[in-house]
């Protein structure tokens, strides 16, 4: 093993690579996009009426879309950056219980929940964009 192979795989066990956290931070996203959209809307609709336009409420639900794609799309990029130092040889076995195999399985499982959880938030713009009033 080389000296720099080496101290990237101590440097990676101390923390760097891809822990629980980042695993879980896409799926908490859009759970937390999920209550605001509804949430809110529910609560404009009874304080507004059941005629009411949704535009106002529309435009809160792109907001919130927008910052949610924002942060998944950011989380994906630091992802990214992990994983593509850990693939090497393009190797995407994992028949060894090794750090680096973990660390591979980790970042992999995280961007596969990131782009689950950025179609998770456009499913739920969909209603938003049909609908027009609280009805």
């Amino acid at each position: 093993m080389s000296p720099q192979r080496a101290h990237n795989e101590v440097e990676r066990e101390t923390g760097h690579g891809t822990d629980l956290w980042r695993v879980i931070a896409a799926p908490i996203i859009w759970a937390l996009h999920f209550l605001f959209c509804y949430v809110f809307v529910a609560v404009y609709c009874e304080k507004a009426g059941r005629t009411a336009d949704l535009f106002e409420a529309r435009l809160w639900v792109m907001g919130a879309t927008a910052l949610a794609l924002g942060a998944i799309f950011w989380l994906t990029l630091r992802i990214w950056r992990v994983r593509a130092r850990s693939v090497t040889d393009d190797d995407f076995e994992f028949e060894h219980n090794t750090p680096e195999e973990r660390h591979r399985f980790l970042s992999h499982a995280a961007l596969m929940l990131c782009v689950l959880s950025a179609v998770a938030v456009l499913y739920i713009v969909i209603p938003a964009l049909y609908l027009s009033t609280c009805r």
